[in-house]
């Protein structure tokens, strides 16, 4: 595995803010933390002339906890309209190289925006991951196992665990893929990270519910992708075989004052429980507060700390 180039962040010319220390607790024995990383795509070209900074400073406050987290679960969309700014690829490797320096694990779902055509042409179809690929390759962070479209992949998380990435629209091979390295794995329990089959209101598609219908080995799904004033959709929905599901959604795009607003998600190994809260790590605010927004209007305040068995 290759690492970036060193100083591919210090050629930007940008000198990261200071990162207090995380507020936050380290997970008891027998649990442990993931920290969710929503779309970073407006991040990536800097909109509001700090989200870049601010991304990146997160990028150092969770190495800064490297103890406290065991994964960070970007949710897709690296980038966002890279064909018009190709330095977009550039901005997202840099950040990412910071969680690389401190050996912090990660996995990275597939965003529409991170096809290589977006935004595409009228009458067209999203294709192609060139770009990504050449990004994604270099990366320390890889994958134990990849699937057919090579955007779905398997990372190992904890004893017992491990998180699936699934590409945009799960084709049919990769559905296959997914349910065979599930079968591998008997005992196991899975987190599916994925782009956009969770929202505000629960699974997003038909097509994404008889994947996790059809796996109830997966426990999790996380998503992000969906835009408008709700930003945060946590939900326990109950399948028709198999234990329930925890549907996990965030995003926080197009709004450079919650640049800095994650969501971490603290999981009971052995019962599969877990307590989900959204939390600001350079200043260690929890429950995020209502924020305007020129775009959206008042986006409302996140949901409070939530637990479920």
């Amino acid at each position: 595995m290759r690492r970036l180039a060193a100083g591919l962040g210090l050629a930007l010319g940008l000198a990261p803010p200071a990162i207090p220390m995380a507020r936050a607790a380290a997970p008891a024995e027998g649990r442990i933390q993931l920290y969710v990383m929503p779309d970073t795509q407006a991040w990536a070209w800097n909109q509001g002339g700090t989200s870049l900074e601010t991304w990146r400073a997160v990028a150092k406050a969770l190495c800064a906890s490297r103890s406290r987290f065991a994964m960070v679960l970007h949710t897709g969309d690296l980038v966002d309209r890279h064909q018009l700014r190709p330095v977009e690829w550039q901005n997202a490797a840099s950040v990412l190289g910071e969680l690389d320096a401190c050996r912090m694990p990660y996995a990275l779902a597939f965003g529409n925006h991170d096809f290589d055509n977006y935004p595409k042409p009228e009458n067209e179809v999203l294709q192609g991951n060139r770009a990504w690929s050449a990004v994604v390759g270099k990366l320390a962070q890889q994958p134990i196992a990849t699937g057919p479209s090579e955007r779905s992949a398997l990372h190992p998380l904890a004893p017992g665990w491990f998180v699936l990435t699934g590409d945009f629209f799960i084709a049919e091979r990769d559905r296959r893929w997914i349910a065979e390295r599930i079968a591998e794995r008997p005992e196991a329990r899975f987190l599916l990270l994925h782009h956009q089959c969770a929202k505000a209101s629960g699974v997003a598609f038909p097509w994404c519910r008889e994947v996790l219908e059809a796996n109830p080995a997966i426990r999790i799904l996380v998503a992000g992708h969906w835009l408008g004033p709700q930003r945060e959709g946590w939900h326990r929905e109950t399948r028709s075989a198999g234990p329930p599901l925890l549907a996990l959604y965030q995003n926080y795009q197009h709004v450079p004052a919650l640049a800095a607003w994650g969501v971490v998600i603290e999981l009971e190994l052995a019962s599969g429980a877990a307590c989900v809260w959204s939390e600001n790590l350079l200043t260690g605010e929890v429950d995020r507060p209502s924020t305007p927004s020129p775009e959206f209007g008042t986006i409302p305040a996140g949901p409070k700390r939530r637990c479920f068995d």
